[in-house]
């Protein structure tokens, strides 16, 4: 037998034992979940919606204590063929309705000098609403269209109606790839690294079984840039937050199902918590944190829901957390409900708001804790 046909087969051989192996790994990950079909917009007796919106996946609650601004997600590459145009928009929780927010271009003041931008067309992922040093408000945006950006912008309210105006982004380094944000009262940020840019879809599937570390945290300063933060490694980095003193971080790692609190003085990690879901962003409560998980597995989520799924309903568990060590107040368990695919939970007044990176809407249950 020729060389060339030996490495045929030995080549057809490796790709045959990779295929099997990831076949065995799909099936064996197939848990017993039950979903219910969505087909309307109807609330039940565990959780009110609110629809008419896309993919809303994180929300933040602005200065008036009564709107919420919403990342409405468009998509990403390997989860997507490519990246799609999402949109940021508000909700009242007064009038339970969703509302429009004007976006205009200002001067480029908080970002990079050599990132520009000539329209207003995004595809949002995390954001994060901070009051500055000289008290002005800014959003910072996960951005991953036209490139990949952390975008900045100047929260108004004029004669009692939000506004935005752009005040600049920051480009991502060559392979940076982000995921959720988290701004400093400087200007400054921290930001999750998921993973590479351009890794494929069935590396993604691999990596999500076997729990490699695959990204970071990057902090950015305008004097020095980017810098990985140490001790931040993990497997898919997502949600982030940061404590109101400014001296702890909060990361989620997907397929780790930790969230770890990381001191940004001494660089060590002081707490962890670990749940059975996949925890994805985090939303910072006085003393306490919520963190919203998934409960299911990569290969739940591909025989379940799709993008011609109109909501996914896939279960989720809300954990109100301690900052301090991270241990648990309360959780709140949902299965079989009309919202699925939770990435966000937000505490506002006497209700918990929810997010879904796979869906037409938002929804909230009652806060008893």
């Amino acid at each position: 037998m020729s060389i060339v046909k030996k490495t045929f087969y030995l080549a057809l051989s490796l790709i045959g034992v990779i295929f099997l192996s990831l076949v065995v790994l799909f099936l064996s990950q197939r848990s017993d979940i039950k979903v219910i079909k969505i087909t309307d917009c109807l609330s039940d007796s565990k959780v009110t919606v609110y629809c008419e919106f896309s993919k809303p996946e994180d929300i933040v609650v602005l200065p008036d204590n009564r709107h919420l601004l919403i990342s409405e997600f468009g998509a990403i590459v390997p989860l997507s063929p490519e990246n799609l145009t999402g949109q940021i928009s508000l909700f009242d929780t007064e009038s339970l309705q969703k509302k429009e927010i004007a976006i205009t271009l200002g001067e480029n003041d908080w970002g990079q000098l050599s990132c520009k931008r000539d329209d207003i067309v995004f595809s949002p992922h995390g954001v994060d609403l901070n009051q500055r040093s000289d008290g002005r408000y800014q959003l910072a945006v996960v951005n991953h269209m036209p490139m990949e950006t952390i975008e900045m912008f100047e929260l108004l309210n004029i004669h009692n109606t939000w506004s935005l105006i752009w005040r600049g982004c920051v480009v991502a380094p060559e392979l940076g790839y982000f995921n959720d944000v988290a701004l400093r009262n400087d200007g400054s940020f921290f930001t999750t690294q998921m993973y590479e840019r351009g890794l494929s879809y069935l590396s993604l599937i691999y990596i999500s079984y076997t729990k490699p570390d695959t990204g970071f945290v990057y902090q950015w300063e305008e004097e020095s840039g980017f810098i990985k933060v140490p001790n931040s490694e993990g497997s898919f980095p997502n949600g982030i937050s940061i404590s109101d003193d400014e001296k702890h971080l909060f990361i989620n790692y997907v397929f780790n199902h930790r969230t770890s609190k990381l001191n940004l003085e001494n660089l060590t990690i002081e707490a962890e918590h670990f749940s059975k879901g996949s925890p994805d962003n985090s939303s910072i409560d006085g003393d306490f944190i919520w963190v919203a998980t998934q409960d299911n597995t990569g290969t739940d989520l591909l025989i379940h829901c799709n993008e011609k799924v109109l909501q996914c309903s896939l279960p989720f568990t809300i954990f109100k957390l301690r900052q301090s060590d991270l241990s648990e107040v309360a959780s709140f368990s949902f299965s079989q409900t009309q919202i699925g695919s939770v990435t966000v939970a937000v505490p506002h007044k006497n209700k918990v708001w929810l997010g879904t990176f796979l869906g037409d809407r938002m929804a909230s249950f009652y806060n008893e804790n």
